[in-house]
Parts: structure tokens; sequence; C-alpha cells
């Protein structure tokens, strides 16, 4: 069994006090001054290492080193006043260092400690001090000596309780311990009423007491906790309260006990229950100090508590718990000031918009939420997952994960399983686009969001990787967003016209208007300008003035031709609260009768318009709608018979696909639309007709009406008027 080590301190302390004691019955000054030179040394070292009130005690060491071998070489006994000035250094300095050892205290240490002291020192005035005064040789000591060491061991006293009690507790034991030789030396050396400084001198007892006080302090020096920061204490306890009350109580009692007259009794007992009056009123105030402090931690904890979560919503979604835009915004503009390479990738949902309105948005919450849940498992390979805001969710990517391929599996997640809401299976599909950042390029969310509008425009379900390109497109857009804007102002926006023939007949029965516009003196075609104009909102004040120019211009028509005028409404239009009014105000200020205005709703609009009263309304005043593009959306029966439909206008697809001769399939379907026409009590027009034999085969098929470049391409008023003026406008067979 191995034997085991002792620690450094114990050795220190036992070897020391044993050559003390030694060195103590044998005698030997130079035998003092090695071990007094040896203790210095360690100290030295000590105060190197720990700094903590080691110099202190270092410099109280060589004090009392150079103190002795002063004395050892001068000889003889000194006289008192020279031995006690000479050993005031080493006690100040202990003082002080025992001070800095324990500089972090409790709050009320100081006080505990000054109660305790005061008491000793009325125990040693009374008991100790008294009795010495009046010995014959109290005349030998100087009186200011005498008052000065009076001080210092009332200074050494406090130490010595301040260290005892110190968190460290074995070095703060040892340093309490040798203040407390120090001042045993002093005690001892008045008890036994001792006269001159023999007693301080080698065979003495107060000298063996002080060179404890080596042994003591260099133990301490090299206990492995000697360094160890203070630990912050807990205010005092009931135990430490009772004790300071009885000393503030039986301190003042202990001169009457000493010396009981009436005199001495009477103010004892009265300033003994003035101090414990004054104790009471003390404790009662700390008590409730005591509580009001705990108040205010509480309602420290519950406003950090409150910040916490403040900070938490602040950052992050309320509905789906996700990081919110802000955040997001946050960890990107770090990304962008930092060193490394990144992605992002906005997610959007398709069709998100219909199952609010089909189902409620309660039930586009749930949807939200449980979408959330799926973009959450993606969260240990991105930074961030955040919502941005309505169906838009986005990845902040810092690591090495390759963003395209994530992308594709985030659109594969979502559109994985249908949700399930009560009883209902939601299918969805969302759309994704990437951007890849590169430190300082502040533009990667702009070029995200470009991306994802690329591939909901490829027709969703997809993802897009931005490239120049869309940058390149999405800065056209800005400025023929612009210019329509000035084309507002300026005029430059204007109508053209195309006839709508009647096969019976081959004369015109109406005229669809068609926006133009005109910039920097060349056409823009309606594909490109009417598409920005819906994403930039303007299409409402493009709409409204295309219907008020035409309705102007057709109804001097009407009253002379009898012509109808047809009118491409937009989505965005039919949504706008006030149109109805804005279509029934254009009527009445142009003269046109509602009854010879047709309002052309695009296929694909079709579960928008169902959602609103909108239709219902301009039909009950006499305005006829018309379903444009009709066999390339979302055809269906039930639209046709629960929308107030007048008109089908079958797109010019169908009509492009009969040549000549024309194929058996290809008619087919065409008999068929214009029997599904007839069916339902619907006029039906053909677009597109560019040859002859297509209006033959229209006309053989029973379609009532035609439209196309073979009765006439798009033109101004002033060629529509001509032509119905001088030709009575009788259309080519």
């Amino acid at each position: 069994m191995p034997i085991p080590r002792i620690p450094a301190w114990q050795l220190t302390l036992a070897g020391g006090a044993a050559a003390v004691l030694v060195l103590h019955l044998v005698g030997g000054d130079h035998a003092w001054l090695i071990m007094q030179a040896a203790g210095t040394a360690i100290l030295f070292r000590a105060a190197r290492r720990h700094r903590c009130g080691w110099w202190l005690f270092f410099a109280a060491s060589a004090a009392g080193t150079a103190t002795s071998l002063w004395w050892s070489i001068r000889g003889g006994e000194p006289a008192i006043t020279p031995m006690g000035l000479s050993l005031a250094l080493q006690y100040t300095l202990h003082a002080a260092a025992a001070v800095q050892f324990t500089r972090r205290r409790k709050p009320g240490g100081a006080a505990e400690a000054g109660a305790v002291v005061l008491a000793v020192a009325m125990l040693a005035w009374s008991f100790v001090v008294l009795p010495y005064l009046g010995q014959p040789g109290y005349r030998l000591v100087d009186d200011a000596l005498a008052a000065f060491y009076a001080l210092l061991d009332l200074a050494i006293l406090a130490t010595v309780l301040r260290t005892a009690a110190d968190s460290r507790r074995v070095p703060g034991i040892l340093v309490a311990g040798a203040g407390s030789m120090l001042l045993g030396a002093h005690l001892l050396y008045a008890a036994t009423s001792a006269e001159g400084t023999r007693p301080f001198l080698s065979g003495g007892g107060p000298h063996l007491l002080i060179q404890l006080w080596w042994v003591l302090i260099v133990a301490a020096s090299v206990h492995p906790r000697a360094a160890q920061p203070l630990a912050t204490d807990l205010a005092p306890g009931r135990s430490t309260l009772a004790v300071m009350y009885t000393v503030a109580v039986a301190g003042p009692l202990l001169p009457a006990v000493a010396a009981p007259s009436a005199v001495v009794v009477v103010p004892a007992v009265l300033t003994a229950a003035l101090c414990g009056l004054l104790l009471l009123r003390i404790v009662v105030l700390a008590r409730l100090a005591e509580r009001r402090a705990r108040q205010a931690r509480e309602a420290l904890q519950e406003q950090q508590v409150l910040q916490r979560r403040l900070a938490y919503r602040a950052g992050h979604d309320s509905l789906t718990g996700l990081a919110n835009r802000d955040l997001l915004l946050d960890h990107l503009g770090r990304a962008v000031a930092g060193d490394r390479p990144y992605a992002l990738i906005l997610c959007a949902l398709d069709g998100f918009k219909e199952i609010n309105d089909t189902y409620g948005h309660h039930v586009g919450d749930t949807v939200l939420r449980q979408v959330a849940g799926r973009l959450l498992l993606f969260a240990p390979e991105v930074e961030l997952v955040a919502r941005l805001g309505g169906d838009e969710f986005g990845f902040l990517v810092t690591s090495g994960t390759d963003a395209g391929e994530l992308a594709d599996r985030v659109v594969t997640a979502v559109s994985a399983a249908p949700y399930a809401v009560d009883e209902r299976r939601i299918p969805l599909t969302a759309r994704a686009g990437l951007a890849d950042g590169t430190p300082g390029n502040d533009a990667v969310l702009g070029d995200a969001d470009l991306a994802l509008r690329a591939a909901k425009q490829a027709g969703g379900a997809r993802t897009a990787r931005f490239d120049e390109s869309l940058r390149a497109e999405q800065s056209e857009r800005a400025r023929i967003a612009a210019g329509l804007r000035q084309a507002l102002a300026d005029g430059t926006l204007f109508m053209h016209y195309q006839p709508v023939v009647d096969t019976g007949t081959g004369r015109a029965t109406g005229v669809e208007a068609l926006m133009r516009w005109r910039r920097d003196g060349e056409l823009v075609p309606p594909g490109v300008f009417i598409p920005v104009a819906e994403q930039t909102g303007l299409i409402g004040a493009i709409g409204a003035r295309a219907l008020r120019l035409a309705c102007a211009q057709a109804a001097a028509w009407h009253r002379e031709h009898g012509l109808y005028l047809t009118v491409n409404v937009s989505t965005h239009q039919l949504r706008d609260p006030g149109f109805t009014a804005t279509v029934l105000e254009t009527l009445a200020d142009t003269g046109l009768p509602a009854a010879a205005l047709v309002l052309e709703i695009t296929e694909s609009v079709l579960i928008d318009a169902a959602d609103t009263p909108v239709l219902g309304e301009l039909r009950a005043h006499g305005i006829r709608i018309a379903i444009d593009d009709f066999g390339t959306g979302y055809s269906s029966l039930a639209y046709l018979h629960a929308l107030p439909v007048d008109i089908l206008k079958i797109d010019q697809s169908f009509i492009r696909r009969h040549q000549d001769p024309p194929r058996a399939q290809d008619v087919s379907l065409t008999r068929a639309i214009l029997e599904l026409a007839r069916g339902q009590d619907l006029l039906a027009v053909a677009e597109g007709v560019e040859t002859a034999g297509q209006a033959q085969l229209l006309r053989d098929l029973g379609c009532p009406l035609v439209q196309g470049y073979h009765f006439g391409r798009p033109a101004d008023a002033d060629t529509i008027d001509t032509l119905m003026r001088e030709y009575a406008f009788h259309a080519p067979v």
C-alpha cells in the first residue's frame, strides 16, 4: 500500500514548529536568524506567485529579520522604547497584509468584526490593562508608544477575526493564527507583569510566540489555496446576530463587574440598555432591508425573464415559432460582413391564397404551422430558418451545405404529402429561389427574391437560381414601370380596335378595344407592359384609362352602326371594391349604353372571380361578361353554370390548328366548344382567324362571331371609322 504524500504546508508547519521549540529550549541567536531568513525567502517566492497581500507579509518578515539581526549585532538588552519601535514595523505590516489578504468582504462583515474587537478590548482593558496600569513599572513605558501598541493590538485583533472566517479556510486560519501569535506576545507580556525587554529576546515567551508567527505565515504561503480569490459570503445568520447582540449588551457591563461601584454600575447598565435597543433597531431595519432586497431581486428576475421573452418575440414569428424577418436580416448582415461565402434560399407556397379563400384563415394558419414543422427538419444544416411573412420562408446557409441541393429537398419536402386539417387533406407545392452571396454583397436578399419570382413565372413547384439575366429583367421591368407612370401623365397610352364579324352577314357587329403604348417612337407589345402593370399595381389606373377612352369612342359607333364594345379586364380590377362604380360612372359620362359594353376576363381568373359578387353586379346593370381564351385555363362546366357569363371567346390556339384541309380531331375540339356554348345559351366568338379557309370552316360549324387578321388588324379609331363609313365594312369571305 503506497504511503500517502504529506502536503508541503503541513510539513512546513510541523517542521517549523518543532524547530522553533527546539531552538527555544537550547537557545542560539544565529540559528534564529537562519530560520527567519529562510522564511523570508519562502515568502518572497509566494509574493511573486500569489501577489494578493503576500508582498506585505514578505515585507513584515523582512522587517522582523532585520530587527533580530540589528539587536544580535548590538548585543545586550535593548531599552524598551527602541525595542518597541523596532518591532512596530513588523506588527504594522502584518496588519496591513492581513487586511489586503481579505480585501473582499461580505456586507456588514467589518461591523461584526468591530463589535467583537470592541468586546475583547473591553475585556482586555477591564482585566488586563487596568491592573497593569497600577504596576510600579508602568512608568518605565513611554506613554505614546503604549498608546500606539494599543491601536496595533486592536488592528491585529480585527485582522485575526477577518482571516479566521476567510473562505479559503486553511490559509485564512493560518494567517489568523499568525496574527494571534503577535497579539499573544503582548498579552503574555502584560499578563505576566513583565518589565524591560528581556521577554522579547531569545528564551522569552513573547519571543517564542513571535517566532511561531514566521512558521504560520510561511505554512500559509505554501498552501495550494493561498492565491485562490475570496468567495462571496452570505449575509450574517441568526447565530451571528445573537452573538453580536450579546456582545453589544454585555460589553458595557464588564467594567462594572471588574469594579462594582454605583459610579460605574449605573452608567454601565444604561449604556448596555441603550446598546441593546440600538442594535435591536438595527436588526429590524436590516431584516426590512433584506426583505426589500429579496423583493428587488425577485422583481429583477421577473424583469429579466420578461426581457428574454420580449427579445424572443422580437426575433420570432408568433404563428410558427420560426425566426422572423428581422432576425434573418440581422444574421444576414453578419454573414455579409463576414469573410466566408454564404447562400440564401427563399421558399414560397404555390396557390396558398386559394387555401385561405376556400377554407378560411384558420385552416391556412394550421397549414403554415405544419409547413414550418417540415422546414425545421433542415435547421441542423443551416444557420437560420425564418418566416419572412405570409407564405414565404427563408434559409440562411453559411456552412458547406450544397445550397442548390438543399433548395430542391425543401421543395420536395413541402409537397411530399398532403396537409391534414380536420377532415381535409390539402395538397400543396412550393417554389424556391436561391442566391449565392459573397462577403460584402448586401444585395443577396433581392437576388433571391428575383430567383423566387422566376420560379413562379416558370409555373411553380421548382427551384430557380439567381443569375445576372434576372437582374437585367428586373431593371427592364423597373424602366417599363417608370415609363408607364409617365405615359399615364403624357397621353402616350392610346387605343386600337379590332372588328368582330358576324359570319352570317359578313358585317362587323362589334369591336374589341386593345391598349397600345408608344415609347421612344416604338410600340411596346401589350404582352410586355401589361404584366409589369399588374405587378406594380398600375393596371388599375391603366384599365380605367382604357375603359374611358374606348367607351368615349364606341358611343358614336354604337349610335351610328349599332356596334358593341369589348374591353379586357384584369383580376386586379375585379378585386377593386370600387370597380363597379367606376364602370357605371364611365358609361354615364360617355353615353355608351350598358348593353353595348362587354367586359372580357381571362379564364385563369375565374376562381378569383367566383368568390366575388362583382360580375353579378355588373351583369345586373345590363353589362355582358365574356370569357376570353376559353379552353386554355381552368375549363369547368361548374364555372360556366355558376358564373354570370354571356360570351365564350374560343382561344386562337384551337383555330390555328385548322389547316387546309382541316384535321378531323381539330375540328371536333372546336365543334365541342361550340356545342357547349349553345347548350349553355352562350354566344361564341372565335379568335385568331387568319385565313379564308378558317373563316369558311367556322361558318360551316355555325360559329356566330369571329375576329382575326383575316377580317382586319387592330387599327386606330380613324381607320375603323373610315372603313365603317365608306365601305359599310363588308368582311371578306
